[in-house]
């Protein structure tokens, strides 16, 4: 089971990262941002099909019935404030050890009859530079709907952000490792790039929205290439602290390196 703790406990969620590898952070949103949220990303996620991922990866890791938007400050500045929030801009910069940048930003909409996704690390991503107990990567899931178990919930491994990389998680029938990462809608999954998980299966006709921002080292490239997905007169508009976390600059090079 995964500890909780409120929005404003910033120690009390750094220290339940560490030592679980993840933790449910209540009132991540306001309800007020939560719903204009919702509903600005749920307009553009209706025109989109089943499987919109990169069929160069494969539709067995992203699902047949998952879609996924990037470039997601297109839809508003509620997502703005989402990628910009205190506690994330607090934080991640304490966990990672350094400035940070936007790894990708993505929403994850995981359809009725989705099976269970393989587990894995989002911080393998940089498995490279990940070597030893640097830690890489602090990721934000925000729960736009309701996660149960039963819609698809992303299951995670506590404890596993400190396991040896050849070791892998045990099946959930043979074993209590597994935690499921219930939640109201406006609460967030916060948890470290080296926890494993996944997305979880989803047993009804709900479709189950969740979130992602995920916060690298500024001189690690980021998986999302905001210069090519975002407007350049939503780049040119965009705040300075914005920018920066986005790794953008007015003259097209990464900052805070």
């Amino acid at each position: 089971m995964l500890d909780q703790v409120d929005v404003g406990d910033h120690e009390g969620v750094l220290a339940a990262v560490e030592k679980d590898g993840g933790v449910i952070v209540r009132n991540y949103l306001q309800a007020d941002v939560l719903e204009q949220v919702r509903t600005k990303l749920g307009a553009a996620l209706e025109l989109e099909p089943w499987c919109n991922n990169d069929e160069s990866i494969g539709d067995e890791f992203f699902g047949l019935k998952t879609k996924r938007l990037h470039g997601l400050l297109r839809y508003g500045s509620e997502i703005e404030a989402c990628l910009m929030h205190p506690l994330a801009l607090a934080l991640a910069p304490k966990y990672v050890g350094g400035p940070v940048i936007q790894s990708t930003g993505e929403l994850m909409a995981i359809g009725g009859s989705e099976t269970r996704q393989a587990f894995h690390r989002d911080g393998d991503s940089w498995f490279r530079a990940g070597l030893g107990d640097r830690n890489l990567l602090f990721s934000v899931n925000i729960a736009l709907t309701e996660f149960k178990r039963e819609n698809g919930a992303t299951v995670v491994i506590p404890g596993s952000h400190r396991w040896p990389e050849e070791r892998k998680p045990v099946p959930e029938k043979q074993s209590e490792e597994h935690a499921y990462a219930e939640m109201p809608a406006g609460s967030a999954l916060v948890y470290s790039g080296r926890t494993v998980h996944s997305g979880g299966e989803n047993q009804t006709g709900e479709m189950r929205l969740g979130l992602y921002f995920g916060y690298i080292p500024s001189w690690l490239r980021p998986l999302e290439n905001s210069a090519q997905l975002l407007p350049e007169t939503l780049r040119d508009s965009l705040a300075e602290s914005t920018r920066k976390v986005l790794g953008l600059s007015a003259g097209g090079f990464l900052t805070q390196l």
